[in-house]
């Protein structure tokens, strides 16, 4: 026993030597649970690099750093000696934020590619997406804030002004001015007073910002030249001022518009259609080729052809319309895509709220449906036409249960009553 007794002493010595309370260099480290953030970013926040001295108290104070970050839930760590025991490995385990948004800048005096690159050299943890946690959004908004020399106090927030999904805008603090005037130049082919008409039901009131009036000039008034067959218009200018009217607050804003040449309509294909189909969908369309096109047109007779479908029993029919702009012809080409899905067939036909009299004769008169393609607007018009076949009828309903599985649709037809006793009866 004395022999191997000094042995056992040097083991214990050389472990109590690396006891997790006692600084080593640190030799290798992994990072797991990690998604969007990389392992050098993290590590980077967290303040750690291979061989620097580190102990519990280092680890302990690399997982509070990491955690201010605002960018995880959380953060866990473990450590053990390492395989030459000439120090020790880590892994930290982290639980990234899972709600990430893009961001952009507005009304700050500065280039957003600019802000965007102060911010990534700066930032450990910047990425294109980034959490809308405080601790994040404040060291953001401190970081733009003293670029601007403190001139002006930066804001960043989820802001919804824009379609798709949120965003983060980082703009100046404070309320933005609300549009109270529009004003409009450069415009030929559409008087000043419909473009005002228009524009100032969805405008006046909002927010200013030339975001949200891009927006609301691509959905109210690009829709009016395009029916003109003005396809490149455009608003290269967008200024806002302080109203100059008297007991006016807000801002005017003046838009100029360029509307460029008319175009003609060009070719027309159809995709998702049968080849033999073109000429009948041209016609249902009622598209003028070589004349300038009208896209309110256009989209009337993409609304024809699908609802065709729809009647054929093509229930989830849908067709979308691409474009190819030839600007040296100034010509449009279309594309539409048809897109017919299932064909749906009818199924069982149920009858509420007649009597033993009325209930064959309306079952006659819808006739055999079972199994031929299900029109959806038929129901609720079979029912005006019923009206006619009873006296003093009352109110009437349809409903429509679709089994996606079958592609079939059961119909019911609803009599609620009549509007008076003895009623209701078949006429002879």
């Amino acid at each position: 026993m004395r022999a191997w007794l000094p042995a056992l002493l040097l083991v214990y010595a050389h472990l109590c030597a690396q006891s997790p309370s006692a600084p080593y260099p640190l030799i290798r480290w992994i990072v797991q649970g990690n998604h969007h953030f990389t392992a050098e970013q993290i590590m980077n926040a967290a303040g750690l690099k291979p061989g620097q001295q580190v102990s519990k108290e280092t680890f302990d104070a690399a997982r509070d750093r990491l955690m201010e970050t605002g960018g995880f839930e959380s953060v866990g760590y473990a450590f053990k000696p390492s395989a030459e025991k000439n120090g020790y490995d880590a892994t930290f385990d982290v639980a990234e934020v899972a709600l990430l948004y893009q961001f952009r800048f507005a009304d700050l005096p500065a280039p957003g590619d600019r802000l965007r690159a102060l911010l990534r050299q700066q930032e450990t943890l910047f990425a294109d997406e980034i959490p809308a946690t405080p601790e994040v959004l404040n060291r953001y908004n401190g970081v733009l804030t003293k670029f601007l020399e403190g001139k002006i106090e930066v804001l960043g927030r989820l802001s919804y002004d824009l379609p798709g999904p949120p965003m983060i805008l980082f703009r100046p603090a404070g309320d933005r001015p609300r549009i109270s005037q529009i004003h409009f130049t450069g415009n030929e082919s559409l008087a000043a007073t419909q473009l005002f008409n228009t524009f100032s039901g969805v405008a006046v009131g909002k927010e200013f910002s030339e975001d949200t009036v891009r927006r609301l000039l691509d959905l109210n008034i690009r829709p009016l030249f395009e029916a003109r067959g003005k396809l490149r218009v455009a608003f290269p200018k967008i200024t806002a001022a302080p109203s100059q009217e008297a007991d006016v607050v807000g801002v005017a804003v003046d838009i100029t518009i360029e509307e460029g040449p008319e175009f003609k309509l060009g070719n027309v294909r159809y995709a998702g259609a049968a080849t033999r189909q073109a000429k009948d969908l041209d016609t249902l369309a009622k598209w003028r080729k070589d004349e300038v096109v009208n896209f309110d047109e256009i989209k009337a007779g993409v609304d024809r052809i699908t609802h065709q479908f729809k009647s054929k029993g093509y229930l989830h029919a849908e067709s979308r319309v691409d474009r190819t702009v030839n600007d040296k012809e100034q010509t449009v080409d279309l594309v539409v895509d048809v897109k017919t899905g299932e064909i749906y067939t009818y199924g069982k036909l149920e009858i509420r709220g007649l009597d033993l009299y009325g209930e064959p004769a309306v079952r006659k008169q819808w006739g055999t449906r079972e199994g031929k393609p299900f029109d959806p607007e038929a129901p609720d018009a079979f029912l005006k036409e019923a009206q006619a076949m009873f006296d003093d009828l009352g109110s009437t309903s349809s409903e429509t249960k679709v089994n996606e599985a079958a592609k079939t649709a059961d119909v019911t037809l609803i009599f609620a009553g009549t509007k008076n006793p003895g009623a209701g009866r078949h006429l002879p």
